[in-house]
């Protein structure tokens, strides 16, 4: 689905990311932590075909129409309802429609579809923002840490949610976060991002535990993590 081969990203004389090799199979979910700065961002951009790569190879076995990437913020437009921003651009296709109002509805938002995102609450349009990536049918679904700026609890809960959709659907996910107990319970393998690439790779085998985030290996992972994060702290700030 996705090889990536010591590719690296300069903006003018600044290096975003360098060195980073990493490899995805179809219906793999894989999270990558790191401290700000080292150019988690910059690494989807890249793979999203947003920026192009300064060196190294980057290989899909898909169209880039095929990426689907979700932002830190929502990017709802405020003078469109939700259902008109979910199916922004697809409006005269009414199979997306379709589609669009059953996202909706699966993410709890059949009352608030024909609202503005003035008047949703910051997890009802996150969920919007959600149903307008997915109502494409993204092969490879991006995250930008879509999920920083809600409660604890709606992001649990919304975490739950795409974990769900994303296996449902045999979806390839790559979720860049600053939260590690955010990244094991959304991957199948975690890396650790410095600034000069990726720092060993971490298997949760617990990952389809129904109860995970009780599960003791659980916070033995999120541990370990949290060991490795702070050993490169130096070098990525």
């Amino acid at each position: 689905m996705l090889t990536l081969k010591h590719a690296e990203v300069t903006y003018a004389a600044e290096q975003a990311f360098s060195s980073v090799s990493l490899s995805l199979d179809q219906g793999e979910q894989v999270s990558i932590i790191g401290p700000s700065g080292c150019g988690k961002t910059s690494l989807l951009y890249a793979i999203a075909g947003l920026v192009p790569l300064s060196s190294g190879t980057l290989k899909l076995a898909i169209p880039a129409s095929g990426c689907g990437i979700m932002f830190q913020d929502d990017r709802l437009l405020p003078w469109k309802t939700l259902l008109h921003n979910v199916t922004l651009g697809l409006d005269r296709d009414a199979s997306y429609r379709s589609s669009a109002v059953h996202l909706l509805e699966r993410f709890g938002l059949a009352a608030h579809m024909h609202k503005y995102p003035g008047s949703l609450s910051g997890g009802q349009r996150q969920r919007g923002a959600l149903a307008r990536v997915l109502v494409r049918k993204p092969a490879l679904l991006l995250l930008d840490e879509p999920l920083a700026a809600l409660d604890a609890q709606t992001r649990e809960n919304l975490q739950e949610e795409i974990k769900a959709y994303v296996a449902s659907h045999n979806i390839t996910m790559l979720l860049v976060t600053h939260s590690i107990e955010e990244a094991v319970f959304m991957g199948r393998r975690i890396f650790v991002m410095g600034s000069n690439g990726l720092f060993g790779e971490t298997v949760n085998p617990w990952y389809d535990r129904e109860h995970l985030r009780e599960e003791e290996g659980f916070f033995t992972i999120v541990r370990s993590l949290r060991r490795t994060l702070s050993s490169i702290m130096g070098g990525s700030t």
